[in-house]
Parts: structure tokens; sequence; C-alpha cells
């Protein structure tokens, strides 16, 4: 496989004036945030390139795990944005992010799928965080948007949808990106397959865990928030009405 070179690197960068023209045409005013989200995971993949050795030869345990609570954390940090409450949905999105990554990684160590290796946590755990990220981003965008009475299935239905459509449509519209970067790097289809298989439905079960908890806990707040607001604006009607 040959060497992506500066030049093209670069010329990557085009791209993204495509969706930044979508989205200046179609008045959606996220031109800003695409251009930022680009630099920024450019720039963080970049450190993250010169780092990932130093980091691969991190075995102590307690610097793996640590490592792992470190990338939970920022993830929860960008998803308690989405809150009524931030510094409370925070701690209740990384405490759901912690079961439904942890678990499944304790399911891969337990059918040692991978050593317990910081070459092989750091990743699947990024993986795994990132599912975990955008079910919970859309679990809270929902039920923050939607005021209906079965608002818990609903957001979570929505949060998971994603996950179960790319797995109807896997093999025949898409090859993964963990199958297409073994195969790339010379590894046999079938084994490339097998890994495949195993990270998309434990992708799905993430998925699960991190919309479910996610709901369940946060809906208490997001509750609570809509009937003081329902209250405060029944007054203010009768205010007016009185006035």
């Amino acid at each position: 496989m040959n060497e992506i070179s500066h030049t093209s690197l670069f010329a990557i960068w085009l791209f993204i004036l495509v969706p930044v023209f979508i989205s200046y045409r179609q008045s959606l005013k996220l031109e800003k945030d695409i251009i930022w989200s680009s630099l920024r995971g450019f720039a963080q993949l970049l450190v993250l390139g010169y780092c990932i050795s130093y980091l691969f030869s991190l075995e102590k345990w307690y610097v793996i795990i640590g490592y792992v609570l470190l990338m939970v954390a920022v993830a929860s940090f960008n998803v308690s944005r989405r809150g009524n409450d931030r510094k409370r949905t925070f701690f209740l999105v990384f405490f759901s992010m912690i079961v439904s990554v942890g678990v499944p990684i304790m399911l891969w160590l337990i059918c040692r799928i991978i050593p317990f290796q910081a070459r092989y946590i750091i990743p699947v755990a990024g993986m795994f965080s990132g599912t975990a990220m955008v079910a919970a981003s859309v679990v809270l965008e929902t039920m923050k948007q939607d005021n209906r009475d079965n608002i818990k299935q609903y957001a979570v239905k929505i949060a998971m949808i994603p996950t179960i459509d790319s797995l109807k449509t896997m093999g025949l519209v898409q090859i993964p990106g963990t199958m297409t970067g073994m195969i790339l790097a010379g590894a046999e289809p079938i084994a490339a397959v097998k890994y495949q298989i195993f990270i998309v439905f434990t992708l799905l079960v993430v998925a699960a865990i991190s919309s479910i908890t996610v709901c369940f806990l946060n809906y208490q707040v997001f509750f609570q928030t809509n009937v003081r607001q329902g209250v405060d604006l029944r007054h203010s009607l009768d205010n007016d009405a009185h006035g």
C-alpha cells in the first residue's frame, strides 16, 4: 500500500468545501461547525499519530485504564452539552458510557479476542466510545426536542436506527473500516470478515446499552425541566390574563 503524500493530504481538504457550500446554500448554519470540527479532528489525529508508539508502549494496567477513562470523560463532556443540567448530565453520561464501553471490552478479553495490551485496548475502546457517544447525543437531542408521551422508547429507537441500518447493508453497500484496513494491510479476507462480524455486533450492543442507560438516567432531569417550564408558562399566561 502506497504512502499518502503531504500533497494528497492537503488536497483532501478541498472536499471539506463541499459540505460547507451545501450548508451555506441551504442556510443550515453549520459552516463554522464543519470547519472547526475538521480542523480539530485533523490536529487530534496528527497528535495521536505521532504519539501512538509511546501510547502502545504503556503496558501498566492502571495507565491503560486511565487513558480509556480519559477518552470516555472527553466523550461524556461533549455529550453533556446537549443536556439541560450540564454538570449532572456529564456524570450520568459518564456512568452510562463506562458501562456501555466496559462491558464489551470485558467480553472481548474473556473471549480472548484481544489481549490486555495498550495496542489493542486503546483502539477498541476508542471505537466503542465513539459509538456510545453518538447514541447518547442522539438520545439527549431527541429528548430535548420532543415532548411525546413515549419519549423514552422513541429516543432509544432513533439512536439505534443508524447502527441497525448499517448492519442491513453491510457487505452489500459498504465494506466496513476495520475489514478494509485489514485487507489493505494484507490480511486474508475471511479473517478480516470474522473480526468485522465481531466488531459490528459488539457496536450494536454498545449503541443499545448507551442509548438505554443515558435515556433512563437522564429522563428525570428532562421531565423535571419540562414540568417547571410548563408551570412557569401557565403562571405567565395567568398573570397576563389577570393583567
